[in-house]
């Protein structure tokens, strides 16, 4: 492997861990360098307002599938690649395990299974001489849907979702984290935890990956 990392934080609605990115990013600041998905690069935001339209609920899974990868292209292609080869470690709010998540197994679209692991053998093989780790944010999705109520804030149509669907979205991720795959190197954080404790362990796993 060479040197750099990806970085990437995941988790459902309210785990926190947007907050727990920013606050890593912060800590280490100077050591790391943040950025999203979907996003992170101007052609990738376009996308993104895309993906995050209020009528693109009413779209087909196909459609938001392509959209996902599209975005993901350009954010690897122009972001994290030429960050990796300055041998940076990159920290990412949100990446692939998002897609499994919330469209594979959040939107039941077992059709899309084989495709999800046909496109990430294809779009992820420019980060092969990287390593990739995932950090996890798992909460209860009950927890999280009531944190997401209490902040305010416009929300998006995956808040919208009923409590089933983030039920899934919950088992998605531990399902892609502990996949059969040794690239999927992976910590899973109990989010149900305050914020400052799941920012601690945090912030020790990505030290422990930049060591």
């Amino acid at each position: 492997m060479h040197k750099g990392a990806l970085v990437v934080f995941d988790g459902g609605e309210g785990s926190g861990k947007s907050t727990v990115c920013a606050s890593v990013a912060s800590l280490l600041n100077g050591c790391v360098v943040r950025t999203r998905e979907p996003g992170g690069t101007a052609y990738a935001e376009r996308i993104r307002e895309l993906i995050l339209d209020p009528t693109a609920g009413k779209q087909s899974p196909e459609t938001m599938f392509g959209l996902f990868w599209a975005a993901r292209a350009a954010h690897i292609q122009q972001l994290l690649v030429p960050k990796l080869e300055e041998g940076k470690v990159v920290v990412c709010d949100r990446f692939d395990s998002s897609t499994w998540a919330y469209q594979i197994r959040g939107q039941e679209q077992n059709q899309l299974v084989q495709l999800f692991w046909v496109m990430r053998e294809h779009y992820l093989k420019p980060l092969k001489n990287w390593a990739i780790h995932y950090i996890i944010c798992d909460v209860d999705p009950r927890i999280g849907l009531a944190r997401v109520q209490n902040r305010g804030g416009a929300a998006t149509h995956f808040d919208a979702r009923e409590l089933e669907f983030h039920e899934r979205v919950r088992a998605g991720f531990l399902e892609f984290a502990h996949w059969n795959d040794p690239e999927i190197a992976h910590t899973i954080i109990n989010a149900n935890h305050p914020a400052e404790m799941v920012r601690d362990t945090a912030t020790e796993c990505v030290r422990d990956v930049m060591r």
